[in-house]
């Protein structure tokens, strides 16, 4: 019987390259087992460039054990730890079909569109995927690995001819179970598909992965991609709201069942985590919708759609550096995937820069926690985030070898000369400053004693007088309430209640209910202040009473 740690001889012909990110190019390959079994798989190749990073190793390294243990019939499924040419390797699963950006890009320059039913069977398999992954005990485990994928996005979603559903690149995730990767100076995945909390430094829990879940079903109901999404809380809600309300047909049977699709979407896409559901129930929920919606079912529209589309993108696909070479690589057993990387060779240029920020196990400050995604994951908006002057352009990090992150910076004996120079300037204008300011005070004093007085002024002065007001809505789930003017100014927020001081008048209240559309009405503010209580009503409405007069807040 073989050793486990013998490796296995396999040899692998590379047809054409499907595709070429930053880190790796995925090839179209023929496979031929040691027993004569030919296969077409798909192989990852990391870069060149990248073999000397131990960061990108070691998540290349746990993107395959980590899919060699989710076994899921929407998860892409891993075959083998590779090395090809002294690169590493993934062997996988090929998937003959398009990722979701592709056949939404592919479908709109025929002026065609998801239907429903597809729509919602998509991501009710991506969910499950996502659940599985997250809860799931995988076979010889005695717990589930928790697994976040942090990167789900239209790009990682694929749909073969069949009407088979794939999630792809784990290579971003983390679970619970031992890793290689540690926290590094790299920072993976896509802006535009991070949660507030992602993009605000937090490592990335489930309720992320819904939230990406939930901005992709939406773009794929819209027909377009979105734009990039306000950071403030309050501000990316009622944008998520209107790009919700503005959806057209949703394929639900009638208007109860078509209102419930939109709750559920603003709740997977809320601000606050805390208020999306659980992805088990995501799950349970998209598949009621699923079997709800109006339309041909995945596997009808595959078949019409995703095999024209495919052979059209992939059919005379040729070319790639690699293609039409032969190897016979050694396929690495468990136990020898975590080979050291190849040594640094004292020339070799620095990579190049990646895409996107390095992703960081621990919560940083914001601002190395926002990257910039590559032209692709922004659709027809990649400029938006320089059109947006609440979030500035954010400069790319680039990986950094750990001797030189931790070492200090020791200044050169010019430098030293420099800095003594400019601490003398400084204490020379500080001495200055401070002699002037006194002979400045001995003329004031001298004259004074002198002079004539001079009357003062009559200055008016004008006091604004505030009343304090208090709104509060206990048997409904608010998210955030707001009291603004006519021309849109705030002079009063907060989250599940609001209380503030603000001047007697008119004002606009809004307050934005988990799960639902804005509700507002105009309330008056009466001189002594007071407190509005709100209750809900079986429309959806809020019933206001307790200041001047009764106030009814509606969509």
């Amino acid at each position: 019987m073989e050793s486990p740690n013998v490796a296995r001889n396999l040899e692998i012909v590379l047809v054409h390259e499907l595709s070429s990110g930053t880190f790796a190019r995925l090839y179209l390959a023929e496979a031929r087992a040691p027993g004569g079994i030919e296969r077409i798989v798909a192989v990852k190749i990391l870069r060149e460039q990248w073999s000397e990073s131990a960061e990108i190793l070691n998540r290349t390294r746990d993107e395959a054990r980590l899919l060699a243990r989710l076994r899921h019939k929407n998860i892409l499924r891993v075959e083998d730890l590779a090395e090809i040419d002294g690169q590493l390797a993934i062997i996988m699963e090929f998937v003959d079909g398009l990722d979701l950006k592709q056949l939404l890009d592919g479908l709109s320059k025929e002026r065609l569109r998801l239907p429903a039913r597809a729509i919602l069977d998509i991501c009710a398999a991506t969910a499950s995927a996502l659940d599985a992954a997250h809860n799931r005990v995988p076979y010889g485990h005695e717990e589930p690995l928790h697994v976040v994928h942090r990167d789900i996005k239209p790009s990682n979603i694929m749909v073969s001819v069949e009407g088979e559903v794939k999630v792809l690149d784990f290579g971003t995730a983390r679970s619970t179970q031992q890793r290689s990767a540690q926290t590094g100076a790299l920072r993976f995945g896509s802006l535009k598909y991070m949660s507030p909390e992602r993009r605000e430094g937090d490592r990335g829990e489930i309720a992320s992965d819904v939230y990406a879940l939930g901005l992709t079903l939406l773009e794929l109901l819209r027909g377009s991609w979105l734009p990039l999404l306000p950071l403030d809380v309050a501000e990316h809600d009622e944008a998520l709201a209107t790009h919700i309300t503005r959806l057209s047909d949703l394929g639900m049977p009638n208007a109860q069942w078509d209102q419930a699709l939109r709750s559920a979407i603003l709740r997977m896409v809320a601000g606050e985590a805390d208020h999306r559901p659980p992805i088990a129930e995501v799950q349970k929920l998209l598949r009621a919708f699923a079997d709800q919606a109006s339309g041909p079912t995945l596997e009808t529209f595959a078949q019409e759609h995703v095999v024209r589309l495919t052979r059209a993108l992939h059919g005379a696909s040729a070319g790639g550096s690699l293609s039409g070479t032969r190897f016979v690589v050694n396929v690495l057993p468990e136990t020898q995937a975590k080979a050291e990387p190849k040594a640094a060779r004292p020339n070799a240029a620095r990579p190049p820069r990646p895409p996107s920020v390095a992703e960081e196990d621990r919560p940083t400050s914001a601002a190395t926690n926002v990257e910039m995604s590559s032209a692709e994951d922004w659709g027809d908006e990649a400029t938006v985030q320089r059109a947006n002057p609440t979030l500035p352009e954010v400069a790319v990090a680039t990986p950094v070898a750990a001797e030189e992150a931790e070492s200090p910076a020791v200044p050169q004996s010019g430098s030293h000369t420099m800095i003594w120079l400019g601490v003398a300037a400084f204490a020379l204008f500080v001495a200055c400053v401070v002699v002037v300011s006194a002979v400045a005070a001995w003329v004031y004093v001298l004259r004074g004693s002198t002079s004539e007085e001079v009357a003062p002024r009559d200055v008016a002065v004008v006091a604004v007088a505030t009343a304090p007001v208090t709104v509060e809505a206990p048997d409904a789930a608010v998210q955030w309430m707001r009291v603004q003017t006519a021309a849109g100014e705030r002079v009063a927020e907060g989250k599940d209640a609001l209380s503030g001081n603000v001047p007697p008048g008119a004002y606009l209240l809004s307050v934005k209910l988990v799960g639902k559309p804005v509700l507002q009405g105009q309330i008056d503010v009466p001189g002594e202040g007071g407190r509005l209580r709100c209750a809900s009503e079986k429309d959806g409405s809020l019933s206001c009473t307790g200041l001047s007069s009764p106030v009814r807040l509606e969509r």
